[in-house]
Parts: C-alpha cells; structure tokens; sequence
C-alpha cells in the first residue's frame, strides 16, 4: 500500500516533469557541421570559424567547420544535399556557388533556390586588385596598357579561387571591358593563389580586401585599386576605387551567405537564422574583420532568397555576355 505521504512527494514532483523536458532542446542534437567549399586558410575559413566558435557558444553543441573544396562549390553542394533536412549541416557560400554557377555550369548539380533553403546572408566585402611587390604595374593604367601590348601568347597571369570564382568572372569582365589580354590560372581556394602571386608565379589577382590588405600594409603585395566599395578603404586611403579609375561599372562588391536543406523545419531554420546573425553582429567578428573592408550584411530568410535570385539573373547575363562556359 502506498502511504498518503508517498503520494504526497510524487504529486509534488510531477510539476517539474514538464518543466524539466522544456528545458532539454530538440535541435541541435548533436554538433552541427558548418560545411565551406573552399580550402583552409582563405577569408571564407576565418570567417567560418569566427562565426562557429560564437554559434557554439549560442547553439550548446559544438559547430564544427568541415572544409570540401573543389569543382566551384560542386562537391560541397552535393554533401549537403545529401544529409538529412534537420539543420545539423550548413552550407557556406558566396557569390561564386550560390549566384555564378547557375550560369557557368550547363550540369550543374544542385539548384541554391529548390535544393536549399537561405538562412541568411552575412557579409558584405570589399576586394582589391593586387601584384607583386616587384612588379613593373604600378597603377591599374600600367597593368592595362601592358596587357592591351601584349598578344593572346604572352597574356598576363592572374590567380583566382577556382573556376567560376568572383575573381575568374570579374577578370574576364576586364579583359572584355578593356580589350586587354589576360591568361587564368585557377586554384583550389585563396591561400595558395595569394602565396602564387607573392613568389611571383602569377601577375596579378583580385583577392578579398581581408586576405591581402595584411600583406599590402606588410610589403608583400601591391594593391592598384579597391573594388566593390564607394570609398578607399581607411587603412590603404593612397589606393583608389574603381569609379575614381573611370570603371564604376566593374565595382561589384563580395558577399557571402549561408544555407540548409530544403525541406528543414521551420522552427530549426529560425533559430539557426538567429545564431547566425548574433554571431555576424558580434564583437569578435568586429574586432577581426571590421577594419577589412568587410560589412555585417544579416537577411531574413525571404530577402535573403530575393538578394540571391537577383544576383543570380545580373551575373548571368555577365557570364553569358562574355562567353563563360565550364565543365
């Protein structure tokens, strides 16, 4: 028989039940993997991995960056793709993967706007059209009066992330824009096109102001101009901007985003959508970035999905226009 004083301390525990299951989250149940379709070291890999650390910390399972580089984004499309639509696996993209390729690539193997669905955009960020610090250019006038001199056989060198990159794209705009003649060489990210062009192997590249403006102020590059802002960048002020050099048509800022699986639930999508921009709105990201020429640039989900759709039509026509097709 069960005393009235039994029954009396089980009514009075059954209160906390409910109350104790409320506190136990249903999402994340496990870590979640912050997939990045670049190599480790490049701007997309620091950003990730400030942002990570703070989700962490937000989220009280570790976010866990996993680095899938290769074929313009492909391979880490196509992971993600394939894990559950739980919100336990984010894909980190830019303009290149989430906007570009749609039109670079006729086989393209994943939609951003039908396989996945936005979270959020991040970041906005200024570029800069970078040399050597012995090369002869010593201004955006020289490096296009010596590629308009030089004939399709001995076009000047230049360095982007991959195939399909903002900087491949922007480059062929001004060599189409120009009527200079410029030769690619891909990488498989930014860090070993930057260490390229440092030891002189390639000419010139357009890199994301965070990655080179360190090794500008340091000697090791030479900037000739900014790209993607509408004033110099406080810490290079002698460098100038695109439109001061008589191309406000080429000025087309960086910007970069993340997204889940189609099909996610809206519940984790929201909270996800709030770790991520109090992670993009923090101070670490300030304090790392802020003087970069990068810019807190948060969506909601809906604008976010309209900023990629746009983006996706106004680089297509460029990369139609100039004839880009890759495999």
């Amino acid at each position: 028989m069960i005393s009235r004083r039994s029954l009396l301390l089980t009514g009075a525990a059954l209160p906390l039940a409910p109350a104790a299951f409320a506190q136990t989250p249903a999402f994340p149940r496990r870590p979640v993997m912050w997939v990045v379709p670049y190599p480790a070291g490049g701007f997309g890999d620091a950003v990730s991995r400030v942002l990570a650390q703070h989700m962490t910390t937000t989220l009280k399972q570790p976010v866990v960056v996993e680095n899938k580089p290769g074929a313009g984004g492909q391979i880490a499309a196509a992971h993600v793709k394939q894990q559950p639509a739980d919100g336990h696996t984010l894909l980190y993209g830019d303009i290149g993967p989430f906007a570009m390729n749609a039109a670079l690539y006729p086989k393209l193997n994943y939609n951003t706007l039908k396989d996945f669905q936005p979270v959020s955009r991040l970041l906005t960020s200024s570029l800069l059209l970078v040399v050597p610090p012995g090369s002869p250019y010593k201004s955006l006038d020289d490096l296009l009066k010596a590629a308009k001199s030089r004939g399709a056989g001995s076009a000047i060198t230049y360095g982007s992330y991959g195939m399909g990159s903002q900087p491949h794209i922007w480059m062929e705009m001004l060599q189409r824009e120009t009527k200079g003649h410029f030769q690619h060489v891909a990488y498989k990210g930014a860090a070993p096109a930057v260490q390229d062009l440092m030891g002189g192997h390639i000419e010139v590249m357009l890199d994301v102001a965070a990655n080179s403006l360190p090794y500008v102020q340091e000697g090791k590059l030479r900037a000739l101009a900014v790209v993607g802002a509408d004033k110099r960048l406080e810490r290079l002020p002698q460098v100038p901007t695109l439109a001061e050099l008589g191309l406000p048509g080429l000025n087309a800022p960086g910007w970069t985003g993340v997204v889940v699986k189609a099909g996610t639930p809206a519940d984790i999508a929201a909270q996800l959508h709030q770790a991520v921009v109090q992670a993009v709105q923090s101070d670490e990201i300030k304090r790392r970035f802020g003087d970069l020429g990068v810019t807190p640039a948060p969506q909601s989900p809906a604008d976010f999905a309209r900023f990629i759709q746009t983006e996706t039509e106004r680089w297509g026509s460029v990369i139609r226009s100039a004839g880009v097709v890759l495999e």
